[in-house]
């Protein structure tokens, strides 16, 4: 029986959110590689008789009776739930993809047994809007430091964005880029996509542009981004705007102008017909972590992509990828003609430094 273990905090779906995206490309990666792991059941449901003892061993932890009664407790009853995983599995290697709130404790527990951990964050966290240390209840970047006390105790560390590997790099964490590519399943439903793109020709006489907003709201950054863009150029009657994707719904009813069409979440058909009859997708976001998953989507599916700044971050030097930093340059993009279907994008080559990495590690523990 294999001693890898990992652990993501989501189930993988390629054709699921960002966050089980990003495990089915990781899960697609090891399973190619011929590496072959067990998924740690790290779900908070022991029954624990004695609280005192889980308690006073969370209050140990943090040395703050201030944490207050039920956040000493729930450290507690995480390193212990840790413990007992570790203990009783005996891991030789742990890929971690879940590095979130008390997640954040195993890393420390796995170091201090001299377990070697390779994490996977799907973002840093601490520079996502709304954040907060469930240690210090520090918000946002003040926490940083915190977060990357933990990641620090991994032996190797990849990540979604060009961006954030460079943070690491600059706090001296051993850091490697691994950038987001869909699944096999989701990969060749993209390129299906572009097929039928191809074929699709436009009347003339259809002088309105569509323009696709896509992407899930139940994330922020996303929402408040495309609700703020919404209303910069709801006004501009030559475009057609048609918002889909998770979460999307919620719009229903708060934008009413006929140029407006609000999908929501929409089914894999109805999501190939909507790219298909786009004529570009504009992706607009607030200052976020990680890496939107959607862009090498839509570049696969040859949909030309117009993306603000904080949206485009790791993803702006793709070849179909136009990055404006105001409306006024948006508006101007959407002006000028069409943009050609951009070409297929490569896999990228640090999927295989990822695997291979992960082949040795294996050889040298």
């Amino acid at each position: 029986m294999s001693s890898i273990y990992k652990h993501s905090h989501f189930l993988p779906d390629a054709f699921g959110h960002g966050g089980s995206k990003r495990t089915a490309q990781i899960n697609q990666l090891l399973s190619d590689a011929g590496i072959i792991y067990n998924e740690a059941n790290l779900s908070n449901n022991a029954i624990y008789k004695n609280k005192f003892s889980v308690y006073f061993k969370g209050l140990e932890y943090t040395k703050n009776i201030r944490a207050g009664l039920k956040n000493n407790y729930a450290i507690g009853r995480y390193l212990k739930l840790f413990e007992d995983f570790v203990d009783q599995q005996q891991p030789q290697l742990f890929i971690w993809e879940s590095t979130i709130s008390y997640n954040l404790l195993i890393a420390e527990i796995l170091y201090k047994k001299k377990i070697p951990v390779i994490a996977l964050p799907h973002n840093i966290e601490s520079l996502v809007a709304g954040s907060e240390s469930v240690f210090s209840k520090r918000k946002n970047s003040d926490w940083l430091s915190e977060e990357l006390q933990y990641l620090n105790y991994c032996r190797k560390i990849f990540t979604i964005s060009s961006n954030e590997k460079q943070l690491l790099l600059d706090n001296g964490l051993d850091t490697a880029y691994l950038p987001y590519y869909p699944a096999r399943a989701a990969e060749n439903f993209l390129l299906g996509i572009r097929e039928k793109k191809k074929q699709q020709v436009k009347s003339p006489l259809d002088k309105c542009k569509n323009i696709l907003l896509l992407g899930t709201f139940y994330n922020i950054p996303t929402a408040n981004g495309y609700i703020e863009l919404i209303d910069g150029i709801k006004g501009n009657k030559e475009f057609n705007i048609l918002v889909a994707g998770f979460g999307s719904e919620k719009l229903t009813g708060i934008f009413t102008e006929p140029n407006i069409q609000i999908w929501g979440s929409v089914t894999n058909e109805t999501l190939s017909d909507l790219i298909i009859n786009a004529d570009y997708g504009v992706i607009h976001q607030q200052p976020s972590g990680g890496s939107l998953t959607r862009i090498p989507e839509l570049l696969l599916a040859g949909l030309p992509l117009l993306v603000n700044i904080h949206a485009a971050r790791s993803n702006s030097s793709l070849t179909g990828v136009s990055v404006y930093n105001t409306y006024a340059e948006l508006l101007q993009m959407l002006n000028e003609p069409v943009t050609d279907m951009p070409p297929i994008l490569p896999k990228p080559a640090e999927e295989r430094f990822f695997t291979d990495y992960v082949k040795r590690f294996m050889i040298d523990v």
